[in-house]
């Protein structure tokens, strides 16, 4: 008889900062609907790169039968009411229940996820799973490279995963290597031992790019441990830095056989590797126009701007205007900025056709400190429904739907505006519509890191910039006061 291996998703980032138009100040039920499976909907699973997908692979791969619960998704924004956390905690549990009894349980829960009444929900999520299955059943989760892991969540599972990757083009790999993990535990081949350690760091985010140092140095060094004998899994979060609460902050993992006290020296070593670096993993914010200097000296182009404090994908409007401000004031061209949200703009294009010119007032509408509105007359270069396929390798064959969309150019500043907030992966969408990227001299991306999945091959220089927007890279200027803790860089503590 197959091992039973209940799989199930429930993935927030949550961002407290976050600052949308007319926006409500928390999640609802209604917002877990960007992605929602349940049971037999998981059959059609296994081929994307999602950690649901490599959890659905890595179970048939090892000849464990699966038992779907349920995927709930809801892009980055605010935390969910209470009421209806319960809900969506509920119909996962409910479904547990009724699929009992289960050999293992197999989570992807982002790591970062917050709740009214929770700072740490994913590690309540995990709690209220092992009240249902019991002491003795094997319960293990991966998480997102940007997780804030607690010592809930690490009392509550048997192993905790990260991806390693930023852009997360590992989703699927880590999933599958979950599961690997979880079938030679149900088969009594492996006795995983977990130790966990949390980091007071501030981790700034052009530094956990894995491809460049010193992140690729600390996968390096994730990998040596990996290799060790008895270490059957080794992880670092990074931290997800804009919400304020006391979950906040880097971590460390080691998973042994059978040896506690092995995975706790191999903890603390990998902590205090990381720690007497703390330097590394900071960087002061960079504006856009030095960035712009920057990029024209090294003479290799196109030269794109990572706009990290008005990232869609971390919680942002993604209507902020400086930088489009600074391509038509200063005429940098051929230019574009991706992605604009402004639905009502991009209602306007379509009403007016393309081909045609359209007068807009184009972003600015979020909140003051996103910049006013900036006044185009434009002429419509592209419409579409914002349906489009990810080309990857980050979220590769999965669908992406921005809702109605535009390619607007004025004097050879391009933008592409949407109406659902979502940060460019890669080109697709931009393809979709004709928008040839590799030809243009700058861009602008409303993404942190995962924008290189895609930009990453016609790049000729990058670089993350700040700007006036909610999620600023200036840890200084984010109005914490629930950390619990002094944080490095924020305060120079010499012990964690």
């Amino acid at each position: 008889m197959l091992p039973r291996i209940a799989v199930g998703a429930i993935e927030h980032e949550t961002c407290g900062f976050a600052i949308r138009n007319n926006a409500p100040s928390e999640l609802t039920l209604a917002d877990f609907t960007r992605v929602y499976r349940e049971g037999p909907e998981f059959d059609t699973l296994g081929d994307a790169n999602t950690i649901v997908d490599g959890f659905v692979r890595g179970v048939r791969q090892a000849k464990m039968e699966l038992v779907p619960l349920l995927w709930a998704n809801a892009i980055t924004g605010p935390p969910i009411r209470r009421a209806d956390f319960e809900v969506v905690v509920e119909r996962l549990l409910d479904r547990l229940r009724a699929a009992l009894p289960v050999d293992g349980v197999l989570l992807s829960l982002h790591g970062s996820f917050a709740a009214q009444d929770f700072d740490d929900a994913d590690g309540e999520i995990l709690r209220r799973v092992r009240s249902v299955v019991g002491s003795d059943t094997p319960l293990i989760a991966v998480h997102d490279l940007h997780c804030n892991l607690t010592q809930l969540m690490a009392e509550a599972a048997d192993a905790l995963v990260v991806e390693r990757t930023y852009p997360h083009v590992d989703m699927a790999e880590r999933a599958v290597h979950a599961a690997e993990l979880m079938a030679a535990t149900v088969r009594a081949k492996v006795h995983p031992r977990m130790a966990f350690r949390s980091l007071p760091i501030l981790w700034s985010a052009a530094c956990m790019i894995d491809a460049e140092p010193p992140m690729s140095d600390l996968v390096a060094k994730l990998r040596e441990i990996d290799a060790r004998p008895r270490v059957v899994s080794a992880s670092v979060g990074v931290g997800y830095q804009w919400i304020d609460n006391p979950t906040v902050g880097a971590s460390v993992v080691v998973v042994v056989d059978g040896d506690h006290e092995l995975a706790e020296s191999y903890a603390e070593e990998l902590g205090q590797w990381i720690w007497q670096r703390r330097q590394w993993w900071c960087r002061e914010p960079l504006s856009p126009s030095a960035a712009i200097s920057q990029g024209e000296s090294l003479g290799k182009f196109p030269i794109i701007l990572a706009e990290q404090g008005d990232n869609t994908g971390g919680g942002a409007s993604g209507d902020a205007t400086e930088i489009l401000r600074l391509f038509m004031q200063s005429r940098l061209t051929p230019s574009a900025v991706l992605y604009m949200v402004d639905p009502d703009v991009a209602l306007q294009a379509v009403e007016a056709g393309v081909g045609n010119m359209v007068q807009v007032h184009l972003g600015g509408k979020s909140q003051p400190m996103v910049g006013p509105p900036v006044e185009m007359l434009a002429r419509v270069r592209a419409i579409s429904h914002g349906r489009f396929v990810y080309e990857g390798p980050m979220w590769a064959g999965v669908v992406g739907e921005l809702g109605p969309t535009a390619w607007l150019e004025q004097d050879g500043v391009h933008v592409v505006v949407v109406s659902e907030r979502h940060q460019p992966m890669d080109l697709a969408l931009c393809r979709s519509l004709g928008l040839d990227c590799s030809q243009l001299r700058y861009i602008c991306v409303k993404s942190t890191g995962h924008f290189r999945s895609g930009f990453g091959p016609i790049a000729g220089s990058i670089f993350n910039v700040d700007t006036a927007s909610s999620l600023s890279h200036d840890f200084r200027r984010l109005p914490y006061s629930r950390l619990g803790r002094k944080m490095f860089p924020l305060h120079d503590n010499e012990v964690w």
